[in-house]
């Protein structure tokens, strides 16, 4: 009798397993793993020996690399410019998470603060151009205190944007 398939492959993947292109697989996921603490589950070669996909798991979600195709329109953040997309990483320590990427080689897109939702965050450009914003889960605020938190998280951002400017 054959062996029935998990059409899902739950053992292995969640609902959505994000995909990244990256300039170089091997370098990309030494990086996640140094930083941000992913394991590796796997990386694939082609026929040249050159890595073709990679496999990271952590905490039970799983980032797959692939690199660069442009034949096949696929490129890395790095190379368009930007990436239209942010991965929201949830960690212990937010603070010591972002100090390591940034010793790492990720550049600062902003600084590490208590946010009105209750996560504490900072946010990393990757060596590929990937935007991670990094979070520890400090508070639960209700509702109403969220929307004054949020007012008042505005008003300081408005007022340290115009004192810059001055």
């Amino acid at each position: 009798m054959p062996k029935k398939i998990d059409s899902l492959n739950k053992k292995l993947y969640g609902s959505v397993t994000a995909m990244l292109t990256v300039t170089d697989v091997k370098a990309a996921a030494d990086f996640y793993q140094q930083a941000f603490g992913f394991a590796k589950r796997g990386i694939m070669n082609g026929p040249d020996g050159k890595p073709i996909h990679a496999e990271l798991t952590l905490r039970g979600t799983t980032l797959m690399l692939g690199p660069e195709m442009p034949q096949m329109g696929y490129r890395a953040a790095k190379t368009i410019g930007a990436s239209p997309t942010s991965l929201y990483l949830l960690t212990e320590n937010a603070d010591k998470v972002v100090a390591k990427a940034l010793k790492l080689g990720a550049t600062p897109k902003g600084s590490v603060m208590d946010m009105f939702w209750g996560d504490r965050c900072g946010t990393v450009v990757d060596p590929d151009g990937y935007t991670w914003m990094v979070a520890t889960h400090i508070a639960e605020p209700t509702p109403k205190e969220m929307r004054q938190k949020m007012k008042e998280q505005m008003a300081s951002q408005q007022a340290a944007r115009a004192a810059s400017v001055s």
